[in-house]
């Protein structure tokens, strides 16, 4: 997670700062906060697989006020298309939570001013506002000539088009939830395929046309506006339902409810040859707005025909693509043991790394577990009031401490009678207000045998003090301890070592050698994650436990006969 804070508390001060550093991955996506403030910024959204989370969308904004009528360096204006605030060109970006502006203000003055720029396939909007006058959100590719205005910044995730007047076919798509979009003047237009759920679309004073959209000939669906409403601060029936940017706009609202602002007769056309059609529609339209005289060729859908305008139908396209129902994320709370690590520190792994792999498709990780920390001091710096934005019903939050609170300094130790619960509970008061289930799991064994070749428990009270509050709460519990404590013992004193970061002198990331007995390699790393997970899914009853600990020492075995044949390579250079 990459925190942006304009008092210097995060990791950036600005967004685009925190965008740039954003990496773009193929699986879990890069989560981006967003601390409250106004950020007067022009944002360029270039990578995929990012959400971009505000920390409430009334006090988190990012505001600009580029306009149609400012010019280039040839004295030139630039147009509507230069005039964003916030543009994105990667893929599968989710904002949420964020105020995005243009100020530049009234169109009669300032020309066109677009707030949002939604180029990306897959674009998914939740708990936004969205404000300008005319112009504020347009969807649909990029113009090429945009490169050299947004340059060091990408296009290569969008669909690039030379005029998006007569638009091809496009495939990309654009999901709203519970936003707000405000602005006058063909306010909502372009040729993308878009799904608004549950918004509610403000008409300006000026009034003007809710939508201008520019689909496609050959594209079947445009935009779709479902349980939305439609209000204004215009005079009665000076807000429309949209025109026709081009010939084949297509626009349909299911089941919206319209105050007096919209006009009797709905849509309109833009002039002789963009007409309205049967593309444009409405379904059981109610509120003061609904009209009795809508436009004589617009479409009225039949309780059949909207059956089908499902979202699915609309966005699922080739890939299936869902918006509606967002990926669990497991974020992960806890100390170095858990925690993720830098190339540079290899062979050195947390348990937390390697859980990704093994959870299910649309399941994410989010591993913020940090070493040195404890459930206080995690809490001190502020490391779970971060979470709290992103935490959706659904998702996990799985809390791990001990290791540091067991430490005497006041900066992080915590009683296991009495204030470490305390903290704990913490945790879990985020998590049940937010919807996400909070798992309790107990530390992982540290490799400390003693004289007789037995593994010795060295958490004290903080396992049970764990599993004791976990059962007063109704909680699931991982017992880590227990388990890790015997796959440890079982592979005994010599073998285990081939679980931690135990690593001869000469090492690259570690000169001197290594003989951590408390943090594992992705050997450790990856048995330990799967014990979590099979402890966590029930799978490990007593008669699999027995089943367990033969495995593991089978795994002892492979480890010696690996080694071996490591040792034998390197003797004859077979490994070059």
């Amino acid at each position: 997670m990459l925190i942006v804070a304009k008092d210097g508390t995060g990791d950036f001060t600005t967004v685009q700062a925190a965008v740039d550093a954003a990496i773009s991955t193929d699986r879990a996506p890069q989560i981006i906060l967003i601390r409250s403030g106004e950020y007067s910024e022009r944002v360029v959204v270039d990578r995929d697989n990012l959400r971009i989370i505000g920390e409430n969308s009334a006090d988190t904004v990012i505001t600009w006020s580029a306009c149609a009528h400012d010019q280039d360096a040839e004295g030139k204006e630039k147009g509507t298309f230069l005039s964003f605030t916030f543009l994105v060109t990667g893929r599968n970006v989710t904002v949420e939570n964020l105020t995005i502006r243009n100020d530049a203000g009234d169109g009669r003055i300032a020309g066109q001013a677009v707030a949002v720029y939604a180029a990306g396939d897959r674009g998914i909007w939740r708990n936004c506002r969205l404000i300008a006058h005319q112009d504020t959100l347009f969807c649909g590719p990029v113009m090429r000539k945009i490169g050299a205005e947004i340059a060091p910044h990408s296009l290569a995730g969008a669909e690039c088009v030379d005029s998006v007047g007569d638009c091809p076919l496009t495939h990309s798509r654009q999901y709203f939830e519970n936003c707000l979009v405000q602005g006058d003047v063909d306010f909502i237009f372009g040729p993308y395929r878009c799904w608004f759920e549950g918004c509610e679309l403000r008409m300006n004073a000026r009034g003007g046309w809710f939508t201008a959209a520019n689909t496609p000939e050959t594209q079947p669906y445009g935009m779709v506006f479902h349980d939305c409403h439609l209000t204004g601060d215009c005079a009665p029936g000076k807000a429309y339902l949209g025109r026709p940017w081009r010939r084949f706009a297509r626009t349909v609202f299911l089941n919206c409810r319209m105050d007096a602002c919209v006009a009797d007769c709905g849509f309109t056309d833009w002039d002789e040859k963009r007409v309205i059609t049967e593309r444009c529609g409405e379904w059981q339209s109610t509120g003061d707005g609904a009209g009795t005289a809508r436009h004589p060729a617009q479409k009225r859908f039949s309780d059949e025909e909207a059956r089908c305008l499902t979202m699915r139908e609309v966005l699922g396209g080739y890939d299936g693509w869902q918006p509606d129902r967002p990926a669990v994320t497991w974020y992960l709370c806890g100390d170095s043991t858990m925690a993720d690590y830098p190339l540079e520190r290899a062979p050195m792994m947390g348990w937390g790394q390697k859980l990704q792999p093994l959870l299910p498709d649309n399941t994410f990780v989010e591993n913020l577990a940090v070493c040195g920390r404890s459930s206080k001091s995690f809490i001190d710096e502020g490391r779970l009031a971060a979470i709290a934005p992103c935490l959706r019903p659904g998702d996990k939050l799985v809390i791990s401490f001990s290791h540091n609170d067991e430490k005497a300094d006041a900066l992080r130790h915590t009683d296991p009678e009495t204030t470490f619960p305390e903290y704990l509970n913490r945790y879990i008061d985020l998590a049940l207000e937010k919807g996400a289930e909070p798992i309790l799991v107990t530390p992982i064994a540290r490799r400390l045998f003693d004289g007789q070749g037995r593994l010795m428990a060295t958490h004290g009270a903080y396992p049970a003090a764990i599993m004791n509050l976990s059962r007063r709460r109704g909680l699931r519990c991982v017992d880590l301890e227990n388990a890790t404590m015997q796959a440890v013992e079982a592979l005994g004193e010599q073998d285990s070592r081939k679980l931690f970061c135990h690593v001869p002198k000469g090492h690259p990331n570690y000169p001197d050698g290594s003989a951590d007995n408390s943090h594992l390699c992705e050997r450790g790393a990856a048995l330990f994650a799967g014990l979590f997970v099979d402890l966590l899914n029930g799978d490990l009853t007593p008669e699999s436990r027995a089943e367990q600990t033969e495995n593991t020492r089978t795994l002892g075995a492979l480890i010696d006969k690996e080694d071996d044949v490591l040792k034998h390579m390197e003797k004859t250079d077979l490994h070059h």
